[in-house]
């Protein structure tokens, strides 16, 4: 079984920014909004949305957006790494406009949580750089800002950490940039919807090379041994060590944007290298945010002890694209 969701970070903390626009060329350069390492830690969800009507287009023409979405999410790829910290970072120099806090951390998914309409940004700093430009950083972690109104700070400053509040199913950052209440896309300040005519970036050269435009990234990988658990949820942390008698072992995989008749290989190992798990199945229908997992019954009188490996493969056009491995000991 697969199951597929979709995510819209909205918002402002006043009014919902115009849509996007052309630039003249920005009087600042942005460092890295985040501090984690986008190759390992982090990934870019969304991008600013260019289509004009219900379609969906990124800058490069792709679909790593959704519709109207007004800024560039960056999104956590472990839960542990959350409940460490990753600050977010001011990505120029400015001083604070508005900062809200004390919304909880909760997946809107979750049955518990409240309404958080006319708040849907959550826990959110506002900075003001000078000339009409404007960055949003929203859904940080209750209790992390470290800021106030009137405060000036400096281009790479710790100003909140990343995490789940406001209308978000997963732990991530959305960074807004705007002039004079416009929405611009920091990736392509002028924009003109030709793919072929080359843009302008706001980023530096330190992030511009970690930003770099991926549309399909497998986030992470795990095993669980609960049905229920993936279910219920899709907040799993990796499962490290589990008993004999585990109903199950399940492999499961989080994707950022899958594309229709992708295919998904599903492969466990035993500790002697029996294979347990060899399963591949095809995706009828794209999603930017996917979570797929395959799973193999308890045999008998129970698992066999050591380290079992995992690896969920993602390919298309008959090449693999991607991989991820993990590994769970029966103890």
């Amino acid at each position: 079984m697969t199951w597929s969701f979709s995510n819209s970070a909205w918002g402002l903390l006043a009014g919902l920014a115009a849509p996007p626009t052309s630039a003249p060329p920005p009087p600042l350069l942005l460092g890295l909004p985040v501090a984690c390492d986008l190759a390992s830690q982090c990934s870019i969800q969304k991008l600013v949305d260019h289509a004009s009507g219900p379609e969906r287009r990124d800058y490069r023409c792709g679909t790593l957006t959704t519709d109207g979405h007004d800024g560039t999410d960056i999104r956590v790829r472990r839960e542990a790494d959350v409940r460490a910290g990753i600050d977010i970072l001011a990505a120029a120099d400015g001083t604070v406009l508005r900062v809200r806090d004390g919304m909880p951390d909760i997946s809107v998914r979750d049955p518990a949580a409240a309404s958080v309409a006319g708040r849907e940004a959550g826990n959110a700093v506002v900075l003001d750089h000078g000339g009409g430009w404007v960055t949003q950083y929203s859904h940080l972690m209750r209790g992390s800002i470290a800021v106030q109104p009137g405060a000036r700070v400096r281009r790479g400053q710790a100003i909140g950490r990343m995490g789940l509040s406001g209308q978000t199913e997963y732990p991530h950052l959305h960074f807004e940039v705007r002039l004079n209440d416009r929405t611009i896309d920091p990736f392509a300040v002028d924009f003109t919807g030709d793919c072929s005519i080359p843009v302008r970036s706001m980023w530096d050269k330190a992030a511009a090379e970690q930003l770099v435009y991926r549309e399909t990234v497998i986030l992470t990988a795990g095993f669980t041994d609960s049905p229920q658990m993936v279910t219920r949820t899709r907040s799993i942390d990796p499962l490290q060590r589990t008993v004999q008698t585990a109903p199950a072992l399940i492999l499961w995989a989080s994707v950022t944007g899958i594309r229709p008749n992708d295919r998904q290989s599903f492969r466990i190992t035993s500790p002697s290298g029996d294979v347990i798990l060899d399963r591949v199945t095809l995706v009828d229908k794209g999603a930017l945010d996917w979570f797929a997992y395959a799973g193999a019954p308890r045999q008998g009188q129970g698992w066999a002890k050591g380290r079992y490996r995992g690896t969920y493969s993602l390919i298309r056009n008959g090449k693999v694209i991607g991989h991820a491995e993990a590994d769970v000991t029966v103890e």
